[in-house]
C-alpha cells in the first residue's frame, strides 16, 4: 500500500471508503476520496491535499497560495477541499479561512482522533462542522445537476435503466424535475460498475439544447470521442452520410465496447430538426442492429409527442419513463439523512417531513430549496441552536427567494393555456384552495372570455398534474402546494395576468 495520510488510511481500512492517488500537483500530493456515503456536499471524488514534507509545514503563507493555485489548476473551486496535515495546522487554517472555496484543514492530532475513535464518521463530521457552516456542508443543490451524495431517490428508475443495458430509454419530465441529474447519476453508476480502460470513454453526455442539425450532432460525438478522426469519419460533404451508422461501430471498437450516449434537452434538437427525423433511423440502427451504442434521452413535451407519432422514426425509439415527483419515502430520506449528519434535531420529525412533502408536492428542487433555506436561517440564527420545529418552517414562507423560485418554476414549465387555467382557479377561489372539476374550470374560463375544446382543457389539466402544480382526486383538481395559490395572488394582479395570458393564447392561434 502506498504512503497515505492517517485519516485516509482509517477511512479506507475500516469503512471501505475508496480513494485514488497519490497524484502530484505542482509540489503537492493529492488524493480523491469517496465520501458520498455521508450524503453531504462531499462527493465520491472529494479532493484531498496531503501536507507532510518539512518545508511545507513551516511555510503556511506560501503553502496556502500553492494549495489555492492547485485548486484552480484542477478546477476544484466548487468542491469542498480536505487538507490533511502531518503536524500542527492552526496557521494554515487561518490562511485558508475566508476563501470562496471551502477548505477543511485536519491536523495530526485530529487525524489521530479519527484513528482512535469507535466511530471515525462521527469524529470527522464533528471536525467538518467546526470549520464549515451547515448550509455549505449540506447536499442540497437547486441550480445544477447532482450526482452521488447529492442524489436522492429514483431507485426504481435507476434499476430499470441499469438492469436493461441494451434498451434505449426516453425520460419524460418537466423542467427542474431532475432529468439531467438522473442522466448524470446513470453515467456515474455505469462508470463505477463497468470502468472504462485508460483513455477509453464508454459513456458520453451531450447537451442537445445547443445542437441544431444532424451534422452538429455527429461532430460533437466525434469531437469528444475521437477528435483526430474528424475528417475521416465525417468527410466534407453529403457523401459521408452513408458512413454514419458505421461510425458508431468504429467508436465502440476504439473505446472497448458499446457506448451509452446520454442525450439531454432533446426537445430543442427535435424542434430544430422539424419533420425530418432521419437522424433517429441512424441511431436506431446503431443501437438495435450493430449493438455498438445505447441511447438514453431526456425531454418533455416535444419528445413525448414525437415518440407517440407513428409517422416518424422516433416512434417507439425507446422505452418511455415518466419522471414523476418524489414519493413521501424519498422526501423523508432527503430531509432526514442530511439533517442527522449535520447534527440538526427535528422536533416533531414526522410532522415536519409531512409538511415539507405536502408543501413541495414532492418536487425535488423545491424540497432541496426548502431544506437549504432552513439550514441557512439556522446558520444565521445561532440562538436557535441545533433544533428545527414546525414553527421554524415560517422561515421558508417568509423567504423571498423561495417564493420567487416557486413562481419562476411554474412560469417556466406551464404553457399559456395551463397558466390560464391556474389564474382562473386562483381568481375564482379568492386565495382559497378549493377543488374544481373540469366542468367548473371550463365555466370559469368561459366566463372570462376563453373558450377551449374539451381535449385541450383535459390535456392542460393533465400536464399541470404532471408538473406538480395540481393534484387530482377523482374528478376534482386542487393545488398540490397549498402556498402556491397564495403566492400567485400576492405577487400578480390575477385578472390582469389572466387577460394577458388569454391574449397570448389568441395571438398564438392567429399565427398558426
Amino acid at each position: 500500500m502506498p504512503d497515505l495520510p492517517l485519516a485516509i488510511r482509517v477511512l479506507n481500512d475500516r469503512l471501505r471508503f475508496r480513494y485514488s492517488g497519490p497524484r502530484r500537483v505542482a509540489r503537492l500530493d493529492t488524493f480523491t476520496l469517496d465520501l458520498a456515503d455521508w450524503k453531504l456536499s462531499l462527493t465520491d471524488r472529494t479532493p484531498c491535499f496531503w501536507v507532510h514534507s518539512p518545508e511545507h509545514l513551516h511555510t503556511p503563507i506560501d503553502l496556502a497560495d500553492e494549495i489555492r493555485d492547485a485548486v484552480r489548476e484542477q478546477a476544484w473551486q466548487n468542491e469542498t477541499i480536505l487538507v490533511l496535515v502531518d503536524g500542527p495546522a492552526d496557521a494554515l487554517r487561518r490562511q485558508l479561512a475566508g476563501s470562496f472555496t471551502p477548505f477543511v484543514v485536519i491536523d495530526d492530532r485530529q487525524q489521530k482522533d479519527i484513528h482512535d475513535a469507535p466511530s471515525p464518521t462521527r469524529v470527522m463530521l464533528d471536525i467538518l462542522l467546526a470549520q464549515m457552516p451547515r448550509s455549505r456542508l449540506s447536499p442540497y443543490e437547486t441550480s445544477r445537476p447532482v450526482t452521488a451524495s447529492r442524489f436522492f431517490g429514483r431507485k426504481s428508475y435507476l434499476n430499470k435503466i441499469l438492469s436493461h443495458p441494451k434498451t434505449n430509454f426516453l425520460i419524460i419530465g418537466i423542467r427542474r424535475i431532475g432529468k439531467s441529474s438522473l442522466l448524470r447519476e446513470v453515467e456515474r453508476l455505469l462508470d463505477v460498475s463497468d470502468p472504462p480502460g485508460e483513455r477509453e470513454r464508454r459513456r458520453l453526455y451531450i447537451d442537445c439544447s445547443v445542437i441544431t442539425s444532424p451534422e452538429e450532432f455527429y461532430r460533437e460525438i466525434v469531437r469528444q470521442l475521437s477528435p483526430n478522426d474528424m475528417k475521416r469519419l465525417l468527410g466534407r460533404g453529403p457523401q459521408s452520410m452513408r458512413f454514419q451508422s458505421l461510425m458508431f461501430d468504429y467508436l465502440a471498437d476504439r473505446h472497448g465496447g458499446p457506448i451509452t450516449y446520454l442525450l439531454d434537452e432533446i426537445d430543442r434538437l427535435l424542434e430544430h430538426l422539424g419533420p425530418d427525423l432521419s437522424l433517429f433511423d441512424v441511431l436506431r440502427k446503431a443501437s438495435l442492429q450493430g449493438e455498438s451504442a445505447r441511447f438514453i434521452l431526456a425531454g418533455f413535451r416535444v419528445a413525448q409527442r414525437a415518440i407517440n407519432n407513428r409517422a416518424t422514426p422516433f416512434y417507439n425509439f425507446g422505452r418511455a419513463l415518466i419522471l414523476d415527483a418524489l414519493d413521501r419515502t424519498e422526501v423523508k430520506e432527503m430531509v432526514e439523512i442530511p439533517m442527522e449528519q449535520l447534527r440538526v434535531k427535528l422536533s416533531g420529525r414526522d410532522e415536519i417531513v409531512q409538511r415539507i412533502y405536502r408543501e413541495t408536492a414532492g418536487q425535488p428542487n423545491l424540497v432541496q430549496f426548502y431544506c437549504q433555506t432552513l439550514l441557512e436561517q439556522l446558520d444565521r440564527a445561532p440562538e436557535a441552536g441545533s433544533a428545527l420545529s414546525i414553527e421554524n418552517l415560517r422561515w421558508v414562507y417568509e423567504n423571498a427567494d423561495f417564493r420567487d423560485f416557486v413562481l419562476q418554476t411554474f412560469m417556466a414549465n406551464a404553457l399559456p393555456l395551463e397558466r390560464a387555467v391556474v389564474f382562473a382557479m386562483v381568481g375564482a377561489n379568492g386565495g382559497r384552495t378549493d377543488a374544481f372539476s373540469l366542468k367548473e374550470i371550463d365555466a370559469e374560463l368561459d366566463r372570462r372570455g376563453l373558450s377551449v375544446t374539451f381535449t385541450d382543457l383535459d390535456d392542460a389539466c393533465r400536464n399541470l398534474v404532471t408538473a406538480g402544480v395540481l393534484q387530482r382526486e377523482g374528478k376534482q383538481f386542487a393545488f398540490s402546494i397549498p402556498l402556491f395559490a397564495r403566492m400567485l395572488e400576492q405577487n400578480y394582479p390575477i385578472d390582469f395576468a389572466f387577460d394577458k395570458t388569454r391574449r397570448e393564447i389568441a395571438s398564438t392561434e392567429l399565427s398558426r
